[in-house]
């Protein structure tokens, strides 16, 4: 009997012991690395939805406001006495979510979140009467602008979080109120 036939087998096993403890630890490292990027999407995915609550919390004071001084006809009215404190309040809501956001985006998204920032500061500034608040037209740009700085900011977010699919951008909708007057103005008069 020959000492390498025992030698060989004892090699077979070291070297498959060797083996199963590289693609183990390979396996273990790959699932934590899924497991850490997962936890950070997760995070990526609240901060994103945090800030964007806090925005359309502005946009909708501010709307609110701009109802009362007619500039909007979709939001009940708010007067700007009442508005003051409410805006304050969203102002550092907004600033802190933002700055937890420039935290864990990339800089694509950050600068997504300041044109958004930008847009609604225009729409604040309108209830706040720092913009003439007769200026219709102007609100309507405004507004206008704030919905493509909030689809832009939508498709930043979703290339980051790796969402796949069609995204739907929103629009700025005529109210309630000119869609029924034009379906009526249909019914009765015949045309649009």
């Amino acid at each position: 009997m020959s000492i390498a036939s025992p030698l060989i087998a004892l090699a077979g096993v070291v070297v498959g012991a060797v083996l199963s403890f590289v693609f183990t630890q390979l396996g273990e490292r790959r699932r934590e690395q899924w497991a850490l990027s997962r936890e950070w999407r997760e995070r990526r995915l609240r901060t994103y939805t945090a800030y964007l609550d806090n925005v359309k919390r502005t946009r909708s004071i501010s709307q609110r406001v701009a109802a009362d001084i007619g500039l909007d006809d979709q939001a009940p009215p708010l007067s700007r006495d009442e508005a003051i404190d409410q805006l304050m309040e969203a102002n550092k809501a907004d600033a802190s979510s933002f700055e937890a956001l420039a935290r864990v985006a990339d800089r694509e998204l950050v600068e997504a979140a300041r044109a958004l920032n930008r847009a609604v500061w225009r729409l604040e500034w309108f209830a706040r009467g720092l913009l003439d608040d007769t200026d219709v037209d102007g609100w309507h740009i405004a507004v206008g602008d704030y919905f493509h700085a909030m689809n832009r900011f939508h498709e930043r977010a979703r290339d980051e979080l790796g969402v796949h699919g069609g995204f739907s951008p929103r629009v700025h909708e005529d109210s309630p109120r000119a869609l029924y007057e034009q379906e009526r103005r249909v019914r009765t008069h015949g045309t649009a």
